[in-house]
């Protein structure tokens, strides 16, 4: 495709090929961009289905007056998993308030959907926090938590959250072991999600995506 200007005079860049840009979309050269993506569907459903997503975040079925229970369960492996094991219950309870608006709004399945959307805001989530030590003096090293360590590990491997395994090793204070620790890094080696290290470090250093 031939990219041109209404004018007499051709501007060169114009007439290149389209070519993916890492600058912002409102590139002034005029370099093409999708800058709008809609998806629409699926259409005429009858419930909300039966995925293997949906069946990982609703570990249970809400019963007759048995729901509270049930949505603080969810909440709970919710938090674990996307506070990497560093959750309280007070997290939980956060969210349950979260969970009872939704479902005043509604039904269960809201509940829970407004109560994922806080997890997601929660900068529990969206960051990745190592605190410090009361008493290290500036520029001393000092040891990660357990939990801290298989956050660094999941995301430079997997470039993702632990999984369960890791988080309950982690939790158990056994992680920094080195016989434990080598066993873990060798399983999350033999998992398929460590491919993203080798793919996520060249299409970040030698610009691969573009």
């Amino acid at each position: 495709a031939v990219w041109l200007k209404k004018s007499d005079a051709v501007d060169p860049v114009r007439t290149t090929r389209p070519i993916r840009s890492s600058h912002d979309t409102r590139d002034p050269l005029g370099i093409p961009h999708l800058s709008t993506f809609t998806v629409a569907g699926p259409l005429k459903t009858a419930g909300p289905g039966d995925m293997p997503s949906r069946r990982r975040i609703f570990t249970c079925t809400p019963g007759s007056g048995a729901e509270e229970r049930c949505a603080k369960q969810i909440l709970s492996t919710l938090v674990r998993r996307a506070y990497r094991g560093q959750g309280t219950d007070a997290d939980v309870e956060r969210l349950m308030t979260f969970w009872r608006e939704g479902k005043r709004q509604r039904d269960f399945d809201r509940g829970i959907q407004v109560a994922l959307q806080r997890v997601l805001a929660s900068p529990k989530f969206v960051f990745r926090v190592e605190r410090e030590p009361d008493q290290v003096s500036s520029g001393q090293a000092y040891r990660l938590s357990d939990l801290e360590l298989a956050s660094r590990l999941s995301f430079f491997l997997w470039s993702s959250i632990p999984d369960d395994e890791l988080l309950k090793v982690a939790a158990a204070n056994q992680l920094h072991d080195r016989a434990v620790l080598e066993r873990q890094v060798r399983r999350m080696l033999a998992d398929l999600k460590s491919e993203r290290l080798v793919e996520n470090f060249a299409g970040q250093w030698l610009y691969l995506r573009n």
